[in-house]
């Protein structure tokens, strides 16, 4: 009982707090393969105890002895983390400091695919040698994102996305945001009743089931530039021209009274003479985007987002379930216009860069 109450008062006298900074510097020396394992054993008793370990625990853990994690936060805290590794200032990123305009130069002419790369690269480059770990923090350090590559069609035309994007489609989202005009994006979404498999934290491979057949959810839709609210025609069957016509239809009795740009892509049946007749009788303009120019529409996105909302990961034996996954996705995530859509359908568009030849 005494030997239980004098390590619960050594607990309860010495004690440490971690900041952010020191947490990640630890992090930083433990990553090193450089660093001794003993010096390591040392941080790894200090981050238990910043943790809320007691130094009974710590004791009991195999290595240090009882009496040692005290002596090992003592030494912290009287000389921080120079004391414990030896007076050695360590401080992964000041070895790199001189080399950030080169490393930056660097990574922004050829994106790394993986840390492992970018070690050795960084090795090349400075003579610093890293791990793994330490050559993400380094990267994000110096302002890379780990993002997924995007697919840029191979005939689309910069150029012709430009002036189209600034002649075009800007002035009349001008328009829509004075309240003298409404701008809708118009696509079509193809859900087929099956798998879609996503990434997952998981121990052994997870394996989705999958549906048998063909059966498909079609739904054209109009998405309004401002409100974000979704206009649509829902089906099992075909999207056509009269698909279309009916869309606009829809449109033109919800804003029977103010001018309407519709922004579609150049597929056939939204550019056949039934369409393009039946939107000059109501006075709707049809703005065609450039052709290979996904990027510039913004319902896009929303098709992207049920997918990952409603279908990835999910398993639907049932057609039925699965159209009704899709509907009460649609339905709420544009209900009144939702926090979420406004957030992600700005009108920000990814225009690429312009090689003159």
């Amino acid at each position: 009982m005494i030997w239980i109450l004098r390590e619960l008062r050594i607990h309860s006298v010495i004690t440490l707090h971690l900041t952010e900074a020191e947490i990640e510097n630890i992090a930083e020396v433990l990553d090193d393969p450089g660093i001794d394992d003993r010096i390591k054993t040392k941080l790894l008793v200090i981050r238990m105890h910043h943790e809320g370990a007691t130094n009974r625990f710590i004791g009991n853990v195999p290595g240090p002895g009882i009496n040692t994690p005290v002596a090992y936060i003592k030494q912290y805290r009287s000389g921080g983390l120079a004391e414990v590794i030896e007076d050695r200032y360590y401080r992964p990123s000041s070895s790199l400091e001189p080399f950030w305009g080169c490393l930056r130069c660097s990574f922004a002419a050829v994106p790394s695919p993986n840390a492992k790369e970018a070690m050795a690269r960084i090795e090349k480059l400075t003579g610093v040698r890293l791990s793994e770990s330490q050559a993400r923090r380094n990267m994000r350090r110096l302002g890379l994102v780990w993002r997924k590559a995007a697919p840029l069609p191979g005939k689309a035309d910069p150029r012709l996305q430009f002036d189209f994007h600034t002649k075009e489609m800007a002035p009349r989202l001008a328009e829509a945001a004075a309240g003298t005009r409404k701008v809708f994006f118009i696509d079509a979404a193809h859900f087929v009743l099956g798998s879609f498999p996503g990434m997952v934290w998981c121990y052994p491979r997870v394996f989705a089931r999958t549906s048998p057949g063909r059966q498909r959810y079609n739904v054209l839709g109009a998405v309004d530039s401002h409100s974000k609210n979704l206009t649509s025609i829902r089906s099992t069957e075909n999207v056509n021209a009269a698909t279309v016509c009916a869309l606009l239809h829809k449109i033109r009795r919800c804003h029977p009274d103010i001018d309407i740009t519709l922004i579609p892509d150049d597929v056939r049946y939204q550019h056949c003479r039934d369409v393009t007749a039946l939107a000059a009788g109501p006075g709707i303009e049809l703005l065609y985007l450039p052709a290979y120019s996904p990027n510039l529409n913004l319902i896009e996105r929303l098709w992207r987002l049920v997918k990952k909302e409603c279908l990835v990961n999910k398993f639907y034996p049932e057609f039925a379930q699965f159209r009704e996954a899709i509907d009460s996705c649609l339905d709420n995530l544009t209900r009144s216009g939702g926090k979420m859509l406004h957030s992600l359908l700005t009108l920000n568009f990814q225009l690429f860069p312009i090689h003159e030849s």
